[in-house]
């Protein structure tokens, strides 16, 4: 009895640690807000979130086929694919496609993609299951349709909207916007605050996995306490060169 109750002593132990190790090397990876530069993000644009939903969608024609219905990100914080509704004028009627990343081209007015009603079927939602789970469905979220992310790739309507909290879960706003660089890497996210907190919408780098958020939960904790969150500057999006800006 006395050798079972110092193993399971001696498990606990080691479980405690890795959990205290986990959360010290978290928070060695956290950037300070000192060090956090709204300058840089200016200077480099990007793509805002709320600009790439709902996007109007190109063919290789330049020809107007659909809009982005849904975004696809992995769990290090990339644009995986789109999810875009397509083919309301072609004989397969109205049909979601999934366009991987690489294949998704900046348009002046929107994105194109390379789906034709010829190919339209190579695009399935379940062609390829890098992304979506056709079989196995339990441990996903739901995308568009009853269609769902498979684990480890979470869909940009995951966060927008969701609510912000600082500290030890207090409430500080919720998450107006998600700036990408052209290449689809997260820049930050931006929190439109309370007015408990003078209003206003404040850009933070963004932590998801692994920070102790999933895309299943309703608010997303910023990494910092109240007295770092009160020195911040406002965003200004009129100094972001945003791309598909209207």
């Amino acid at each position: 009895m006395s050798i079972k109750r110092n193993v399971g002593v001696t498990a606990l132990a080691i479980t405690a640690g890795a959990a205290t190790f986990q959360a010290q090397a978290q928070e060695e990876v956290i950037k300070p807000l000192g060090d956090w530069n709204y300058d840089d993000i200016y200077q480099q644009g990007g793509i805002r979130a709320d600009n790439l939903m709902d996007a109007e969608v190109f063919g290789e024609e330049q020809e107007e086929i659909g809009s982005v219905e849904n975004v696809l990100i992995t769990e290090d914080n990339k644009i995986a694919a789109i999810i875009a509704q397509v083919g309301g004028f072609w004989d397969i009627g109205d049909t979601h496609v999934l366009v991987p990343w690489e294949e998704v081209e900046l348009h002046e007015d929107g994105v194109m993609i390379p789906v034709t009603e010829d190919n339209a079927d190579d695009y399935g939602l379940f062609v390829s299951d890098e992304y979506i789970t056709e079989q196995d469905l339990s441990q996903a979220q739901q995308v568009d349709d009853d269609v769902e992310a498979g684990l480890g790739v979470w869909k940009l309507s995951d966060l927008l909207n969701d609510y912000a909290t600082v500290g030890e879960g207090v409430g500080y706003g919720y998450i107006d916007n998600i700036l990408f660089t052209r290449e689809g890497d997260i820049q930050a996210v931006i929190v439109e605050s309370d007015t408990g907190y003078g209003g206003g919408a404040y850009a933070y780098p963004f932590y998801g996995y692994g920070y102790g958020w999933s895309p299943g939960y309703s608010a997303y904790a910023v990494q910092y306490n109240e007295e770092e969150i009160g020195n911040m500057e406002a965003f200004d999006y009129d100094q972001y060169d945003g791309l598909l800006d209207d």
